[in-house]
């Protein structure tokens, strides 16, 4: 697996109208699991047209690597209105997620804005604190980033109704 750069060119892809013309995977062949997981959670996203307003706007890089997994690491880059997915750490990334696989499921469920506050009094809410406070889940740029990160998580909550 060789190395991604976040700041490469967009490539090509279909009219960005539909979730499949806004997604542009990397390797389709050399998808590891979680990969595929958020390559369908992507899609899923896509489909709502807030989240795809919001792609539009968005221009950053974020790169997940599972603790003690890191051949299962992917990077998912925003940059001209379209999703990119590939795997591996891209070099340029503004922010690096580490955490262990099922802590990155967790991740995925944080709702955005005032019911995050209400998500993290929960027992799954209290376990990723925990996790973050105990070192197991580190976000490497997300300070440096503060506005793009609150995009991001905004973009990954799940769509009410």
């Amino acid at each position: 697996m060789g190395t991604v750069d976040a700041r490469a060119p967009v490539p090509a892809t279909a009219p960005a109208g539909e979730p499949r013309g806004r997604l542009v995977v990397g390797d389709e062949d050399d998808l590891h699991v979680l990969a595929r997981f958020m390559r369908a959670m992507l899609l899923n996203l896509l489909r709502e047209p807030r989240k795809c307003a919001a792609v539009e706007k968005m221009s950053l890089a974020v790169a997940m690597e599972p603790a003690g997994r890191e051949e299962c690491a992917f990077t998912v880059i925003f940059r001209g209105g379209r999703v990119i997915l590939e795997c591996g750490v891209a070099q340029g990334a503004d922010i690096v997620i580490r955490c262990e696989p099922a802590v990155l499921m967790k991740l995925a469920r944080v709702p955005a804005g005032p019911a995050a506050v209400k998500f993290l009094l929960t027992r799954e809410g209290r376990d990723l604190v925990a996790r973050f406070l105990a070192g197991e889940l580190r976000m490497k740029g997300a300070a440096r980033h503060p506005l793009k990160m609150m995009r991001f998580a905004d973009f990954l909550a799940p769509v009410d109704g």
